[in-house]
């Protein structure tokens, strides 16, 4: 082979390495469809979770598909979604019970210390607090731990709290991602008004989107394999 037919070759190879960038109507037409994806996982995580009981394997569900949205692997999202759904429903189901339980008795906790002003009240006041900020760092990461590992139940509840400790970043951003609409509510009750119905329609997909971009950029650093 002459050198021309192999500078051809290369060149050849090298444009077919080069990526292609997309233009500016084919990016716009990408976020489109991603849109349209959030759309119907927001509805399909809805309609699962109506029955209250099944909120867990929702979330999970939605993790599981919005980490292969992030790194553009979904395939049909609704196969994708109830697949992972019914994969996880035994133990995403058993955790959310045990958060309902928690959540119940901080509540009723809560009322008697409203309620009463002895010096038990006060003491229960004390141990609500430390509760609620086991609660804060452990329940926000719980499914998206289920969506990404295979581990025993109980492992997964300590595994979520020992996550969010050790990466309080990550964890920042979720937490603030996940409650910041609802400070906004507190302070200013319209908002909600103008704003409710899309959680029906985008928000609770969109902001499991945007939590999966950082948990995946964590996860691919925990995953990657350690080079001596």
């Amino acid at each position: 082979m002459s050198t021309d037919n192999i500078n051809e070759a290369e060149v050849d190879k090298k444009e077919e390495e080069t990526p292609v960038k997309p233009t500016r109507a084919q990016k716009f037409f990408n976020i489109l469809d991603k849109f349209g994806d959030l759309f119907f996982l927001n509805i399909y995580f809805v309609f699962t979770s109506i029955p209250i009981i099944t909120i867990g394997a929702s979330f999970t569900a939605l993790y599981s598909v919005a980490y292969k949205m992030t790194q553009d692997k979904e395939g049909t999202v609704k196969e994708d979604y109830f697949k992972a759904f019914r994969d996880n429903f035994k133990q995403s189901t058993t955790i959310w019970i045990v958060d309902l339980i928690y959540i119940i008795i901080m509540y009723l906790q809560y009322a008697f210390v409203i309620s009463d002003d002895s010096k038990t009240s006060r003491i229960i006041f004390i141990l609500l607090g430390f509760e609620f900020v086991l609660a804060a760092f452990a329940i926000p990461l719980q499914f998206p731990l289920v969506a990404r590992y295979e581990n025993g139940t109980l492992n997964q509840i300590v595994n979520a709290l020992v996550f969010a400790v050790a990466n309080l970043g990550t964890w920042f951003r979720m937490f603030f991602i996940w409650t910041f609409l609802f400070l906004l509510y507190y302070l200013n009750p319209k908002i909600m008004v103008y704003t409710w119905f899309l959680w029906l329609l985008i928000f609770v997909s969109l902001f499991a989107y945007v939590c999966s971009m950082f948990l995946m950029k964590l996860f691919e650093k925990l995953e990657a394999p350690k080079t001596e």
